[in-house]
């Protein structure tokens, strides 16, 4: 029981990890459960979403290569898909995302993170956005569409990939940019945590830039396409698909 002695080493701020880093960026703001019932709760959300289900769906995923029965493969893709709306759906609905962070699988070496606030909805969208890209490949794989047909379509209209790959990269760099509550700390210690996470917002902002260039090129090449080729032709000097 040597884990839930550690979780309760500061019951006084459960806000409060003291000789245990934060997880790196941009998961900042963490705090480890406050109590027994609380760790097991996150140990059990943690072990299902980023375990239990995503391990089923690789091993499903990888014998479907390695056997040569693609329907298999495509059904692991559909539940790596799902996998990612389950942690999206708790993420947006409860407003937090729960880890699990240390160097070896013993209760010493790790630790079980919570982060709450407004940031964990942009991070859920994340999720969302890529369990829908790998849902969505996996039913048109089962409806008999080949990862070559499905390459080809996104080559001959890149909003296909521009668009959620935008969405995405822009939902990052929003959760960086409003980063995850940190009750309990005065007002001096919330402007030395603003500081020591100015890389995060600029990381953010980058981020956030990326994506809507990539949203906007979509919007463009789905709308009117010509123009999207023309503008590719004369910034690369090739046509699209550059080759």
């Amino acid at each position: 029981m040597s884990g839930l002695r550690t979780v309760k080493c500061d019951e006084r701020s459960p806000t409060r990890t003291p000789g245990i880093p934060d997880p790196p960026l941009p998961f900042t703001g963490g705090r480890i459960p406050a109590d027994e019932a609380e760790w097991r709760f996150v140990e059990r959300r943690v072990m299902l979403q980023f375990f239990v289900a995503p391990a089923l769906s690789l091993a499903a995923l990888g014998g479907g290569f390695s056997l040569g029965w693609p329907r298999l493969a495509a059904a692991g893709l559909v539940g790596l898909g799902l996998s990612g709306l389950l942690v999206a759906w708790f993420a947006i609905t409860e407003r937090r995302l729960m880890f699990i962070r240390g160097g070896t699988m013993t209760r010493r070496e790790y630790r079980y993170f919570i982060y709450e606030g407004f940031a964990a909805i942009p991070f859920g969208l994340v999720f969302a956005i890529a369990g829908l890209a790998a849902l969505a490949a996996g039913l048109l794989y089962l409806d008999g569409r080949s990862a070559a047909a499905m390459r080809d379509a996104v080559l001959t209209r890149p909003h296909r990939l521009l668009l959620p790959l935008g969405a995405g990269l822009a939902c990052q760099g929003l959760g960086f940019l409003i980063g995850f509550s940190r009750a309990g700390i005065s007002w001096r210690e919330r402007v030395g945590v603003a500081l020591l996470h100015l890389p995060a917002r600029l990381g953010g902002a980058i981020l956030l830039a990326l994506g809507g260039g990539a949203l906007f090129t979509g919007v463009v090449e789905w709308l009117q396409p010509e123009v999207f080729h023309a503008g590719f032709g004369r910034i690369f000097g090739n046509p699209w698909p550059y080759r």
